[in-house]
Parts: structure tokens; C-alpha cells; sequence
């Protein structure tokens, strides 16, 4: 009985360690476990991005990996005229100020996020996505059913857990950019995958 149930053990064990394997061109685990949660936008708020802008809410776009960056060790932002670069990009992106979107969420739960998006508005069904960055996305309102029970439902959160985690890759690569040029086009690919 031992015998047989070693195999599974090692097949079991073998296809954790592929979950946890580092991607080389990005430093971050391939398949590094995102929390997708669903909700609607309850209120929109212009933010002025100063020292109190994300407080009490989780920050999120380019705006979290500054915030991520100011205490950086050497391994968040790879070096400080990237940093300086990222924020020259977000600056003239937001022109000083981020949108602070409050979501109640499908669990009942209210959740505040800062971001330089700003092409979501009330009443739009958004999914938060948590790992090492934070990410805020609009998505179908199936998704924020309470009951869901839609038959699409499970492909749905399938696809949406996909574009998490490749947003979450594409924020990484913002992240190890060594040059200006590296940052600029890292953080295109990022406003791209992330903002869609």
C-alpha cells in the first residue's frame, strides 16, 4: 500500500515545486497565487498624490510600485533613475492626482484601491487583484453576482485569474527595468495587460 500511494506522493509533490518555479526573465514565480476578489465600484474620489494618498486603501497600477519603491532594498526598483523614471512616467500620466475607487464587495465587504486609472466609474463590476502588487480591472457584471451560479462563471474567473497573474508578471518586469528605456516600455506592456 505504501508502494502504490509513493508514486502520487512524488507526482504530488513535483507538480507543487513546477507551481513555485522562477521565471527567468522576470525574477517572479510563473504561477504565483493572486487573490481575485469581485465587486462594484460604490464611489470615485480625486485624489491629490501626496504622502496620505493611500491611506487605508491598498494602491494599486504603477502607483503601488513607486509606493513599493520608496523603501526600496536594492531588489524593488532596480535602480533609482528607473525609480525616478517610473515616476516621471506616472507623473505625466496622472498629472498629480490618482483615483481613489471604493468597491463593495460580492462578500458584503468594502475595500478602498489608489490608482492612476481612470477610466472606471460607479456602478461598474471590477475585479481587485492581490499578490506581491495590488490591481483593479473591469470586468463582467456576472462576475459580480452574489449567487454565482451563471454557467460562464467558473471560464470567467479562469480567464480573469490568467490576466492577474500576467499583469502580476508584467508588473515585475517594471520592477527589475535596470534602464529608463527598459522602465518606459516595461511600463506600457503593464498599463496594457493590467488597465484592459
Amino acid at each position: 500500500m505504501i508502494v502504490k500511494s509513493l508514486p502520487l506522493t512524488l507526482f504530488l509533490a513535483t507538480a507543487l515545486a513546477g507551481c513555485a518555479s522562477t521565471d527567468p526573465y522576470t525574477g517572479s514565480s510563473r504561477n504565483q497565487v493572486i487573490n481575485v476578489q469581485y465587486g462594484t465600484i460604490e464611489n470615485v474620489q480625486q485624489v491629490k498624490m501626496d504622502a496620505s494618498y493611500g491611506k487605508d486603501s491598498l494602491i494599486g497600477g504603477a502607483l503601488g510600485l513607486l509606493a513599493a519603491s520608496s523603501g526600496s532594498t536594492g531588489t524593488q526598483i532596480a535602480g533609482a533613475a528607473v525609480g525616478a523614471g517610473l515616476g516621471a512616467l506616472v507623473a505625466k500620466e496622472t498629472a498629480g492626482t490618482g483615483q481613489r475607487y471604493t468597491i463593495r464587495l460580492a462578500s458584503g465587504s468594502d475595500v478602498a484601491i489608489v490608482t492612476e486609472q481612470h477610466d472606471i466609474v460607479v456602478g461598474d463590476c471590477v475585479s481587485v487583484e492581490q499578490g506581491k502588487h495590488a490591481n483593479l480591472r473591469r470586468v463582467s457584471s456576472v462576475m459580480c453576482s452574489t449567487e454565482p451560479s451563471h454557467p460562464a462563471y467558473d471560464s470567467m474567473h479562469a480567464s480573469v485569474q490568467d490576466e492577474a497573474a500576467q499583469c502580476h508578471q508584467a508588473k515585475q518586469q517594471v520592477v527589475n527595468a535596470t534602464t529608463g528605456q527598459e522602465a518606459d516600455i516595461a511600463y506600457k506592456k503593464m498599463r496594457a495587460l493590467c488597465e484592459h
